[in-house]
């Protein structure tokens, strides 16, 4: 191949370049960029054109560096250290708010951890709302969200946290003292989120999904909260769908109709506006290490 001078440096391509080292795959690459896949092989297929040469080869289905390109790769993470210090080389520390949304069991998960984040970057200041239901980001001036559901609509940059799996769970009280052969009737707890769904795809744990998925019953109680979810179901109100994580910490709670089982994908969603910020960008780092470390040691399940 006749190799073609650069028409420009751009160090979205390198970054994209870096990506897909590391992580193998266009999808995971992409996670890691907040970008999309189709995205990500845009820019790596420009940057071969440019180059004129074969970055990567499949290997085992992965993506690994085709031979002769560690040379390319030194370069490419010495850039990418220049760009770190760069960005933090600053007199003063970062400083400034960071306005975080999301739903109420996930800030309770995430509380036991922030002491850690404001150790680091005292001079951060976190505002954290949980709204139930998904904000826009630029017109309500959120710089972050974390969500159970991909935004469908916006520019937003977004990465993949964790999938978090569901449970059908009842109180031990409510499940042995009744009729609990199948096709008998029900109390059925609801969520109520009140958001349109044209933004998104989750719609577990509301009423027409109990009504449609569960045995046949009756929903008796709705709410925008899944700790007041789980409150009403612990005094034995009726059936509630949890996420694992949150039922199993439940006191008198049991798992019940392991059949019904379903799974959400968690997704962390930075307003574009505000995401070179240096505050945003550690806030997200920090999130999305916690998630990642913490979920090693005990998954959201």
């Amino acid at each position: 191949m006749t190799r073609r001078s650069p028409s420009h440096q751009n160090w979205d391509l390198m970054r994209a370049f870096l990506a897909l080292h590391r992580a193998g795959t266009f999808e995971a690459a992409a996670q890691l960029l907040c970008i999309d896949h189709s995205t990500l092989r845009r820019r790596i297929q420009f940057l071969e054109d440019e180059l004129a040469t074969r970055l990567f080869v499949r290997s085992d289905g992965n993506y690994v560096l085709a031979p002769a390109m560690s040379p390319l790769l030194d370069a490419a993470l010495r850039m990418e250290e220049s760009s770190r210090q760069f960005f933090d080389a600053q007199l003063d520390p970062p400083s400034g708010k960071v306005r975080v949304s999301m739903i109420d069991m996930f800030a309770a998960w995430l509380a036991p951890f922030l002491i850690e984040f404001q150790n680091s970057h005292p001079g951060i200041e976190l505002d954290v709302s949980t709204e139930h239901h998904f904000v826009n980001l630029e017109r309500e001036l959120v710089d972050v969200a974390i969500r159970l559901a991909r935004p469908r609509r916006g520019n937003y940059k977004m990465r993949k946290l964790a999938d978090v799996h569901f449970g059908l769970y009842a109180s031990q009280d409510y499940w042995t003292g009744r009729d609990v052969e199948p096709g008998q009737p029900h109390a059925l707890l609801a969520l109520a989120l009140h958001f349109t769904h044209g933004d998104h795809g989750a719609i577990i744990g509301e009423a027409d999904w109990m009504l449609s998925q569960l045995p046949a019953g009756q929903v008796v109680c709705s709410t925008d909260s899944y700790v007041l979810l789980r409150s009403y179901c612990e005094i034995g109100m009726g059936l509630a769908l949890l996420p694992e994580f949150l039922g199993g910490q439940g006191q008198n709670l049991i798992r019940v109709l392991p059949d019904v089982a379903p799974t959400c994908d968690l997704w962390l969603v930075v307003n574009p506006e505000t995401s070179t910020s240096k505050r945003v960008r550690l806030f997200v780092d920090f999130v999305s290490k916690t998630f990642r470390s913490k979920m090693q040691e005990s998954p959201l399940q």
